[in-house]
């Protein structure tokens, strides 16, 4: 979303103290940063944080102005504002610096005030059917699931007639992404009837016949796993799907 147009001189610059003006294109951080608007990127001269709108030197070699929704030991995890899905994790090496925000400007800001919110009266969900990529998970293992959970597992290569089946029948669809900027318990509480996608690949737009999930086709996009972009068992994580489900709590270690 940033023209990579002098960018070493911009580098050097940062990296000898000085802030520079960048202009911002595109909206994935609107309403905060919008098309066209100049705005600072100040040096780093503290550690930062989790929350901080900071410019990145992507894997592409260009620049993304986005804030920091996770920190690990030697990586960072950025997404825009009005993005579901998060960045590839870059190093912190590649953190160039980080956007003055006006204050008045930041107090106005939700991040997640863009999320679509699906509240049944009773707060809680009721129902449940969770499609599954065979790859991800054995018939047996399934069976058991839906046998003590007592709800229903398919298994599916294909899940996209599942998909616009459960959406003209009034369903809360839920795909399962270990690369999606919010935590299955990050979800607002579903309709009374929902059902998950999990082991499927998703992309921007749906692609039927390979079997790709569009995120513009589902009502939420969550991940599961506690750390991003791990490799947790596909079963665990439906299982943790599942067991979220039946608890009804905002917690879930998945």
């Amino acid at each position: 979303m940033l023209s990579t147009r002098r960018q070493d001189f911009l580098i050097r610059a940062l990296q000898q103290g000085r802030s520079i003006p960048i202009v911002i294109e595109g909206n994935c951080m609107h309403p905060l940063l919008v098309q066209g608007q100049r705005i600072s990127v100040h040096p780093l001269l503290d550690e930062i944080k989790e929350g901080d709108v900071v410019l990145v030197r992507d894997q592409m070699n260009g620049f993304l102005a986005h804030r920091i929704i996770s920190l690990g030991h030697d990586y960072v995890v950025t997404a825009g504002d009005r993005n579901h899905m998060s960045d590839p994790p870059v190093r912190r090496d590649d953190i160039l610096g980080r956007l003055y925000i006006p204050e008045d400007q930041m107090l106005h800001q939700n991040p997640d005030q863009h999320q679509s919110t699906l509240i049944d009266s009773h707060g809680l969900s009721s129902e449940m059917k969770v499609v599954v990529h065979p790859d991800a998970i054995g018939d047996s293992y399934g069976e058991v699931l839906s046998h003590a959970f007592g709800v229903e597992t398919i298994i599916a290569e294909n899940p996209l007639s599942q998909l616009m089946s459960m959406r003209e029948k009034g369903w809360t669809s839920i795909v399962i992404h270990q690369g999606a900027r919010q935590h299955l318990s990050q979800l607002p509480h579903a309709a009374s009837r929902v059902v998950v996608f999990a082991g499927y690949d998703v992309a921007r737009e749906t692609d039927e016949s390979a079997g790709i999930i569009g995120m513009s086709d589902v009502d939420f996009v969550a991940r599961t796993a506690v750390e991003y972009w791990n490799n947790l068992h596909a079963e665990l994580s439906i299982a943790a799907i599942i067991g979220f489900h039946m608890r009804g709590t905002s917690v879930c270690h998945g």
